[in-house]
């Protein structure tokens, strides 16, 4: 009930757009948020930013050094992310482990009853897996597994992981949605900020790991290397994140065109990731990214997904999904999902 009177509110709203957005910001502050709204002068998006991003990074970065908080390499990644907006792992994750969470998965997936759900371009929300589903949608993925596999939440968190996340983000990383994909996504260029709904939009970061060795024609990761910096993007005029009631379905081809425009009038190339199974790439919150065209039939990419934010910071499904909104405890390790419960 309270679910349908938020929805029923939110189709109201959309009716007058700065009404929409005024309830939204208010809804949504958040103390974090509000620091970087303050201080968003330092930033190249009015959004704010990870520290990474600001103008006293190089200042920041010479003080952690000093106090020994990070070490020489690790301040070259930082540089190298500032720079880029994405970070290479090589190896990060075992052979086995790998092999251990695909057995763990395909018998959950072939259980009867599976509780695993699917979502897809094509479709308007979550369905049941069934492998019928895998091969009939375009950019189909399985949601959040690492609600029931302790492999998926042992791969997603694994140290070399969460090291840089916690450099990155500078507080203890919260996991709150997973896609894994099988076949190359062939999603045009996008920014997750544009559907991975945030709080606080900047304080996200992307997970990629490959599953088995990438290569060409596979529907391999593609993105723009210093993407992150280019302007907001503003759906609506007013919001970092995308909302097909809100503003139609012709503002997200508009969107997608803008990335390639921005590419083309900056003289940015496109970059392909072709990792060994086991690499991971981690990338920012801005970065514009998608998958290659699969020129091989039949081709395989397997690969997995993670988004995470800081511990302080809220997706927005926690505000329409009220169901949704506990924090879930592994040890140390902190995670959310839109789609379970227990």
């Amino acid at each position: 009930m309270q679910r349908k009177l938020l929805y029923q509110l939110k189709a109201l709203l959309q009716k007058n757009t700065a009404l929409y957005s005024a309830v939204y910001r208010l809804v949504t502050l958040n103390a974090d948020y509000l620091r970087l709204k303050l201080g968003r002068e330092k930033y190249p998006s009015r959004f704010g930013g990870l520290w990474t991003d600001g103008e006293g990074f190089e200042h920041e970065l010479s003080a952690s050094l000093r106090a020994g908080d990070i070490t020489p390499d690790e301040a070259e990644s930082m540089k190298a992310f500032r720079h880029s907006g994405a970070l290479k792992i090589e190896g990060a994750i075992p052979g086995s482990l790998i092999d251990r969470y695909l057995g763990e998965l395909d018998d959950l997936r072939t259980r009867e009853n599976t509780p695993l759900m699917v979502t897809s371009t094509e479709l308007d929300g979550p369905i049941q897996y069934t492998e019928d589903a895998l091969t009939r949608y375009h950019s189909i993925r399985t949601v959040d597994d690492y609600f029931f596999l302790d492999s998926a939440r042992d791969i997603l968190f694994n140290p070399s992981i969460v090291r840089y996340l916690e450099l990155l983000l500078r507080r203890p990383a919260k996991l709150t949605q997973s896609l894994n994909f099988v076949h190359g996504s062939q999603q045009g260029m996008h920014r997750d900020t544009a559907f991975v709904r945030m709080n606080s939009p900047m304080k996200l970061l992307g997970v990629w790991i490959a599953l088995e060795d990438v290569t060409e024609g596979s529907g391999e990761l593609i993105y723009f290397p210093g993407s992150h910096g280019w302007e907001d993007y503003l759906f609506s005029g007013r919001f970092k994140h995308y909302d097909r009631d809100r503003d139609g379905e012709q503002a997200l081809d508009d969107n997608y065109l803008w990335m390639y425009r921005q590419a083309e009038q900056r003289g940015v190339g496109e970059e392909r990731f072709l990792p060994r199974k086991g690499d991971v790439v981690i990338w920012h919150a801005d970065l514009a990214h998608g998958g290659a065209e699969v020129s091989r039939e039949g081709a395989t990419r397997r690969s997995l997904v993670g988004h995470f934010c800081p511990q302080n910071v809220r997706p927005l499904y926690a505000y329409y999904k009220p169901a949704q909104r506990k924090v879930y405890t592994d040890g140390d390790r902190r995670y959310m999902s839109s789609y379970y419960r227990d």
